[in-house]
């Protein structure tokens, strides 16, 4: 299922995500667009598994997925739908 969101990256100082289903904006650090341009990558656009994500974030990214704010952002583009449950 395609991903129904607008995203503006805001060049080195991160980005903006609208939600078009809650109508919600969603200000990204630069560290979480990077994270969510490259689930958004990886899923071609859809939504992507919680263990591809984590593997993209081990392999790609170098990022410990365990982590308390990893954990947290990845909690948050799960309900934004970018991962799916």
């Amino acid at each position: 299922m395609p991903l129904t969101r607008r995203y503006r990256c805001l060049d080195d100082d991160g980005g903006i995500l609208f939600n078009e289903t809650t109508w919600k904006t969603h200000i990204l650090t630069a560290s979480a667009a990077i994270v969510y341009e490259t689930l958004v990558e990886q899923g071609g656009g859809d939504a992507i598994t919680m263990d591809e994500a984590t593997q993209v974030l081990r392999d790609a990214l170098d990022l410990d997925p365990d982590t308390p704010d990893i954990a947290q952002l990845l909690a948050m583009l799960t309900t934004l739908g970018v991962i799916r449950r």
